[in-house]
């Protein structure tokens, strides 16, 4: 899970002072300086512990800061999970075969990123965004209609179990719905991320669930429906991150079954 020492709620940072935030793999550092908000990273498997807060000479000398230029009286900060920038592609964590209108729910956890938001001329705005993994990237669709996406590492399983899952991943519920006549071998699946909210509970990242239905026509495209929150266990999640395309009840996702071509690195 999340470790405690990360909060997403908004704080102040008086100038010269730091705090560090911990996620996954990283050691996220947050600086006021001069007129300057700076972030850094380094891994927490190669430093040394570090205290939650500090001055200047508490620093570890060793993080290559990115800067964003703010006001003298701008003080506000605000740390806010976020799903990676390009959409996903997902394998299970063994081929199954869905039945004709049979259907079968899989959880998918995906690797967070860290949304910076720094207060600016006393307003608000993206500063960076941190991935907390390193993602492959691949291709979704033919050569001439596909799309960049990334490939996860990580399986996504038939039941939900703590312990199978990183403790950066954003859990998504996906139920599949075979409409077809045919029965279905899901191998794989292409995922939009954009309308998906992010939802916290007792330390564990989550969003919104979704239903997609498998068309005889992968062409044709597959129907999505988004659930307005997370399935059990963590129904009362609080949301703390809207999706970035929007809120929507109901979309399509073209060939969402479809293979991918080849991992690009």
């Amino acid at each position: 899970m999340v470790p405690e020492n990360i909060s997403w709620e908004p704080r102040e940072l008086a100038k010269d002072r730091w705090f560090r935030s911990e996620i996954g793999p990283l050691n996220l550092f947050l600086l006021r300086r001069f007129d300057e908000w700076r972030v850094g990273s380094v891994d927490r498997r190669d430093s040394e512990d570090f205290p939650e807060t500090g001055a200047l000479e508490d620093l570890p000398r060793n993080i290559e800061w990115t800067r964003w230029d703010c006001a003298d009286n701008d003080s506000l900060i605000h740390l806010l999970p976020a799903f990676p920038d390009w959409p996903i592609v997902a394998k299970p964590n063994t081929s199954l075969t869905i039945a004709p209108k049979g259907h079968a729910l899989f959880y998918v956890g995906i690797p967070a990123s860290i949304e910076v938001r720094g207060q600016c001329s006393g307003t608000m705005r993206t500063l960076t965004r941190v991935p907390t993994d390193n993602l492959s990237k691949t291709w979704h669709g033919d050569r001439s209609e596909g799309e960049p996406c990334y490939s996860l590492r990580t399986r996504a399983r038939r039941h939900f179990d703590e312990t199978d899952w990183l403790e950066q991943d954003i859990i998504v519920a996906v139920d599949l719905i075979n409409e077809g006549v045919d029965s279905f071998e899901f191998e794989r699946l292409f995922l939009d991320l954009g309308h998906f909210s992010i939802f916290h509970k007792d330390g564990r990242l989550w969003s919104n669930s979704c239903r997609i239905r498998i068309t005889e026509d992968e062409e044709e495209g597959n129907d999505i429906t988004y659930a307005s929150a997370p399935l059990n266990p963590a129904e009362d999640a609080v949301e703390i991150a809207q999706a970035r395309a929007g809120k929507t009840r109901r979309s399509k996702i073209r060939r969402a079954f479809a293979s991918v071509i080849d991992v690009i690195n």
